[in-house]
C-alpha cells in the first residue's frame, strides 16, 4: 500500500512510502488506528480504537498487547 504523510498539514508536499503494515500511535504511544493488506492483492485490514476488535486486529499483525481506550 501506498502512504502519504503530510508533515505539514495539507498541501504540504508528501513523504511518500510503501508499506505493507502501518500503525498509528496517540500522543501516549498507544496504537489508535492500523491498515495491513492482509489475504488477495488490495485486501486491507482496517480498524482503530473504537472498534471492538482493534486488541485482535493487532494480534493479527503481530502486536502482543491489549489496548484499554478511556480517551483519545
Amino acid at each position: 500500500m501506498r502512504i502519504e504523510i503530510l508533515p505539514g498539514g495539507i498541501g504540504s508536499k508528501p513523504i511518500i512510502l510503501e508499506a505493507t503494515q502501518v500503525v498509528i500511535k496517540g500522543d501516549n504511544g498507544e496504537p489508535v488506528q492500523l491498515a495491513a493488506e492482509q489475504g488477495p492483492p488490495g485486501v486491507l485490514l482496517l480498524s482503530n480504537v473504537y472498534a471492538d476488535d482493534f486488541n485482535d486486529a493487532l494480534k493479527q499483525i503481530g502486536y502482543d498487547i491489549t489496548v484499554i481506550c478511556k480517551t483519545l
